[in-house]
C-alpha cells in the first residue's frame, strides 16, 4: 500500500500549493479508504482461480507551508486493513504508522516511512513477509519529466522480501 504513498505526497503537495496560507497550523485532511470487493487481476491470472480484496480504514494528512505556501513538511498517518480473499479463504493485514516527508529548498525530499507497512501471517507457514520499522528515503528530480531518483538512507526493523505468489495462492486455494 505505501507503493502509492509517493503519488499520494506528490498529489497532495500540488493541492497544497493551491491553497491558502496556513501560519503555524498544517493543512489537514483525511482521506477514507473503502474499496470493497475489487477483483485483483494479477493474482487471478496467476492463482488460477478469482481472488478479491478489500482496503478499509483512512489517511490523514497533514501539510505544513512556508510564507510562500509551498510545502516544508508532512505527517501522514496510515489506517488501513487488507484483506485477500478467495471463495476459500482469507489473509488479513494491516498498514499502519506514520509517514514523515520533509521538503528541501533543491526541490527533493526526504520519506520517513515508520511503522507496520505489512506484516503477512499464513495459518500454518507463519510470517511470510514482514516490512516493519522503519526506512528513510532520498527523491530527487534531475528530469522533471522522468523518474525520480530514490536513494535509501537508512533501514532498521524486519524488511523482508515479498513472497512469490504462490504462497498466496496456496494460502487461499481450495
Amino acid at each position: 500500500m505505501r507503493r502509492f504513498r509517493v503519488l499520494f505526497i506528490s498529489t497532495l503537495a500540488c493541492l497544497v500549493v493551491a491553497g491558502p496560507v496556513a501560519a503555524a497550523k498544517p493543512l489537514m485532511e483525511r482521506v477514507p479508504i473503502n474499496d470493497v470487493g475489487i477483483h485483483d487481476e494479477f493474482l487471478s491470472e496467476e492463482c488460477g482461480y478469482d481472488i478479491w480484496f478489500d482496503a478499509v480504514g483512512h489517511i490523514t494528512f497533514r501539510v505544513w507551508l512556508d510564507a510562500d505556501e509551498n510545502p516544508v513538511r508532512e505527517v501522514n498517518n496510515y489506517g488501513v486493513r487488507l484483506r485477500y480473499y478467495s471463495e476459500w479463504g482469507s489473509v488479513s493485514t494491516v498498514d499502519v504508522g506514520a509517514d514523515r516527508v520533509t521538503h528541501h529548498p533543491d526541490g527533493s525530499l526526504t520519506l520517513v516511512i515508520i511503522g507496520n507497512v505489512t506484516s503477512l501471517q499464513i495459518p500454518g507457514m507463519g510470517r511470510v513477509y514482514a516490512d516493519v520499522g522503519r526506512v528513510a528515503f532520498h527523491f530527487s528530480f534531475p528530469d522533471p519529466e522522468g523518474e525520480p531518483m530514490v536513494e535509501v538512507l537508512s533501514v532498521a526493523g524486519q524488511h523482508s522480501d515479498f513472497p512469490s505468489s504462490d504462497i498466496l495462492c496456496e494460502a487461499l486455494a481450495p
